[in-house]
């Protein structure tokens, strides 16, 4: 096993999936710190403050503390779990039997193998280095909705990942009840996702 220690802002569960297509499944979460974007309005406390170095024996470990229900299935994410993911840590978390559903901006390809790979793009939030990464294996588009984005955004990240699980979601700002609004008009033939854990008030 390798003897690279990752840089993990919080791991915690049983909880439940609050997004997308796996929207209420019990889950556990590994939330890698660090990202190469900085979002406004980001949610997300993926600071290196207070994250803490552990090999991937340890990390497996925790996960297999916290998912008492036997749910054998973790989301990891950041920050931007790309940065750190590798075949290494890969092979840990699925050779202990766990379901890897990985939530990404979409900017770099998964050094390791996942299950589940959901690109949220922001290219409104890039900075002039950083692109999105071409040939990603995309199981799920989520496309959060900010003023940014509009119908042709829209088809081009469709025309761009061919998946068949296409969500969009109001970003849950101070401008919500804005955002939302927009997200309903350009709807159109794409499911809605909203933030479940947030409603019904979980981690």
């Amino acid at each position: 096993m390798s003897d690279r220690r990752y840089l993990i802002k919080e791991m915690f569960g049983p909880t439940l999936q609050g997004e997308g297509a796996h929207a209420g499944r019990a889950v556990v979460f590994l939330r890698f710190a660090a990202c190469n974007l900085e979002c406004p309005g980001c949610d997300t406390d993926f600071s290196p403050e207070g994250a803490r170095r552990m090999a991937a024996g340890e990390i497996v470990e925790q996960l297999r503390a916290l998912d008492v229900g036997d749910t054998r299935r973790v989301v990891v994410t950041g920050g931007e779990p790309t940065l750190q993911w590798d075949a290494a840590i890969a092979a840990a978390v699925r050779g202990a039997g766990f379901r890897v559903h990985m939530e990404s901006n979409g900017t770099r390809l998964p050094a390791g193998p996942v299950d589940w790979l959901t690109v949220s793009p922001k290219p409104q939030h890039h900075p002039a280095s950083i692109a999105l990464a071409d040939h990603l294996p995309a199981n799920e588009l989520k496309v959060v909705i900010d003023d940014s984005v509009d119908a042709t955004v829209l088809d081009r990240y469709a025309a761009r990942w061919r998946c068949e699980h296409y969500f969009v979601q109001p970003w849950m700002d101070a401008r919500y009840d804005h955002n939302l609004a927009r997200t309903l008009a350009l709807i159109h033939a794409r499911p809605l996702s909203l933030q479940l854990h947030k409603i019904i008030g979980v981690p």
